[in-house]
């Protein structure tokens, strides 16, 4: 008799890995100085009130003074991925029944939704489009320059267009309407969300 080969056990794939591009453009808007390294001595943030490690990571004032690693960045992108996701499924909901988001849409909804979070979508012109089944509109909604979500509070307190958000929602937008692009040249559009083929 012939013993059985052992069986090894499947390597867990990685949210980062099946999701490369979000991971991608997470690791570039929330690293240091976008150079996609992680913070690994938290920081203040804006806000000045809580404290920022890893990719993005909102941490208690009480680990402040706790490095982190590459490591922990890296298993926390991928939790943070995995959060976005279980938002995506709730905004999905929103959308008529027998419609879905696309793979690539939904890449392109884990770093937006990261960075501005599900709570601040609800009972916006966004979700709407998205209850009529408008995923054009939903887009736009989310990246266009001036109507998306590129604004920010300056020093003054106003409301004002933030040019990094604008190229980031662009980024986003072109990802979203990525599998809707068949090669060709692309046009310089003035609305990053609407890149288009010629």
């Amino acid at each position: 008799m012939v013993d059985p080969l052992p069986m090894e056990e499947p390597t867990p794939v990685r949210i980062s890995d099946k999701y490369p591009a979000a991971a991608s453009l997470i690791r570039k808007w929330e690293s240091v100085n976008q150079s996609g390294k992680p913070h690994l001595t938290p920081y203040k943030d804006y806000d000045g009130e809580s404290y920022v490690a890893g990719y993005g990571r909102t941490i208690h004032s009480d680990n402040k003074d706790i490095p982190w690693t590459n490591e922990q960045s890296e298993e926390d992108l991928d939790v943070q991925m995995l959060e976005g996701l279980e938002d995506i499924s709730r905004l999905e909901k929103e959308l008529p029944e027998g419609i879905l988001f696309t793979e690539l849409e939904r890449e392109a909804l884990i770093p937006f939704i990261k960075n501005v979070g599900y709570k601040n979508l609800i009972g916006t012109e966004a979700v709407k489009a998205l209850r009529k089944g408008d995923k054009e509109r939903f887009a736009f909604e989310l990246f266009d320059a001036e109507q998306g979500f590129t604004k920010g509070t300056n020093e003054e307190g106003d409301k004002v267009v933030l040019g990094g958000l604008v190229t980031r929602r662009g980024e986003e937008g072109a990802l979203f309407f990525r599998e809707y692009n068949t090669g060709g040249m692309v046009s310089r559009n003035p609305y990053p969300h609407n890149i288009r083929p010629i």
